[in-house]
């Protein structure tokens, strides 16, 4: 998922890693952003971490959301919330409507089926 949404970003190239703590900071951010203001059920999970390991970062992604829909969401946030875009206004206005369609829809928001699963975990 990690390097589906980086490769989304308008504003750096995908091999370039300054960005890549703020990228995952953000896509968390967007995650309960979906899940708690709007809640929306995510298919699947988001599992990004990174660490040091001899002096290089190493970005591990286990995530298994592969939700082109979701990502696409994801990454217009990462665009709209990282550095100083002069066309937030465009973004915020594109993010809102992808939550708004992902709420009115029944794949996204199934109540039920997340209710067992926080059941049977």
């Amino acid at each position: 998922m990690f390097a589906e949404v980086k490769e989304l970003l308008t504003f750096i190239e995908p091999d370039e890693e300054s960005y890549d703590a703020q990228i995952i900071a953000e896509i968390r951010a967007c995650a309960l952003d979906l899940t708690r203001t709007a809640e929306i059920v995510l298919p699947g999970e988001i599992d990004i971490t990174r660490e040091k390991v001899l002096g290089k970062w190493v970005i591990t992604d286990n995530s298994t959301v592969t939700d082109d829909y979701v990502i696409k969401a994801i990454a217009t946030w990462c665009n709209k919330e990282i550095g100083n875009p002069p066309n937030y206004e465009n973004l915020l206005k594109a993010y809102e409507s992808l939550k708004g369609s992902m709420r009115l829809s029944k794949h996204y928001t199934n109540y039920t089926e997340a209710a067992e699963e926080a059941t049977t975990e």
